[in-house]
């Protein structure tokens, strides 16, 4: 291999926990519509509201006029538990070049749906479909509607007629488009793939066809950090040996684990909950007894040698290790914590995906 300076690496990464484990994206090998895999977005139905996705940074240059003359030129295919429940809605944000104004139009054809077992294409229709949409206008004033829009452009004129007419949103450029359980109940799984937005077609893989394709949950940041975020893999093997050989003829793997360190900067209770594997946090109170092990899922997001998206996601971890905090004059209080990770029902013990365009 050649000595490449572009791809030394430096720099930090940012560490996130969802804790319960009731909310998780990932990526799944074991549904598809086209190609290898497809996001797998589940709730289990006792969490709370909040955005479990997958986002997609589009190509710069959709306008909110262009967009709502191209509604129909967005569709998803996507395969649902058989349940009743608010599956997938699609969330459009667009922000104004010229000020801090910014709106996000969620349309949500999937409704009280009965989700059905088979890949189905759901595309978006301009008339007779629920629309939220919210944010700030260009006089900076906050504004939020949710109701059935006859026509996307409806929304626009909506918008255009903010602050006296002050708002411009003809000139707001779309910047990210997520595909997104919200609602904590019921409980439901849903797989997403071949998305089409404003009329391309975006692979759903790992590194897919669009710039920075992310998974999400309603993740807690840890926030600043004594010496950033550490990953370990580690390994045990046997050698097969005969009594014909001098030299082993196999080699296997016996145990393998992936442990993630961190010590936190910031001790808020969220975080000491987290390190705490017996912990349960209830308000502002923290109580440990009764040998409690909560799962967790994680991920870790830092940037690549390009500059691209590098995210490492751990669908089932357990928090581990001692915690052990100082209080001292003039001395930060630093919170250690140690996930282990566990294998996930697909087998999978944690995905490293960088995004190549």
């Amino acid at each position: 291999m050649a000595k490449t300076i572009a791809n030394i690496l430096t720099g930090v990464a940012t560490l996130y926990v969802r804790q319960p484990n009731d909310a998780i994206a990932e990526w799944s090998s074991t549904q598809y519509h086209l190609g290898d895999y497809s996001v797998k977005l589940y709730k289990d139905g006792s969490g709370n509201d909040g955005s479990t996705h997958l986002e997609i940074i589009p190509p710069a240059g959709t306008t909110m006029t262009l967009w709502t003359a191209g509604i129909a030129n967005n569709s998803f295919w996507h395969k649902c538990s058989v349940v009743t429940a608010n599956f997938i809605q699609m969330e459009f944000r667009f922000e104004d070049p010229n000020s801090t104004a910014w709106a996000e139009i969620t349309a949500v054809p999937m409704q009280a749906h009965l989700g059905t077992d088979i890949w189905t294409q759901e595309t978006l229709v301009p008339a007779d479909l629920t629309y939220g949409y919210g944010g700030r206008t260009e006089l900076d004033t906050p504004f939020f509607v949710w109701g059935l829009a006859t026509a996307g452009n409806a929304i626009e004129a909506a918008i255009s007629a903010l602050d006296g007419g002050a708002c411009a949103p003809e000139d707001w450029i779309l910047t990210r488009v997520r595909l997104e359980l919200w609602e904590a109940t019921s409980a439901r799984t849903a797989y997403v793939d071949t998305v089409k937005i404003m009329g391309v077609t975006y692979t759903v893989e790992p590194g897919g066809t669009a710039p920075a394709m992310s998974l999400s949950s309603p993740f807690e940041e840890v926030g600043y950090t004594e010496d950033g975020v550490t990953m370990e893999y580690s390994v045990d093997q046997a050698d097969i040996e005969v009594e014909e050989e001098t030299f082993p003829v196999d080699n296997v793997i016996t145990k393998e684990g992936v442990s993630v360190t961190c010590n936190m900067a910031e001790s808020s209770l969220t975080n000491i909950n987290n390190a705490m594997a017996g912990a349960s946090l209830a308000g502002n109170i923290i109580t440990l007894g009764g040998g409690r092990n909560k799962k967790s899922n994680i991920k870790i997001e830092g940037i690549t040698p390009d500059g691209k998206l590098r995210a490492f996601h751990f669908p089932k971890v357990i928090s581990s290790g001692t915690v052990s905090m100082s209080y001292r004059k003039g001395v930060k209080t630093i919170v250690p914590i140690t996930f282990r990770a566990l294998l996930d029902d697909n087998g999978v013990a944690f995905r490293m995906v960088d995004n190549v365009v």
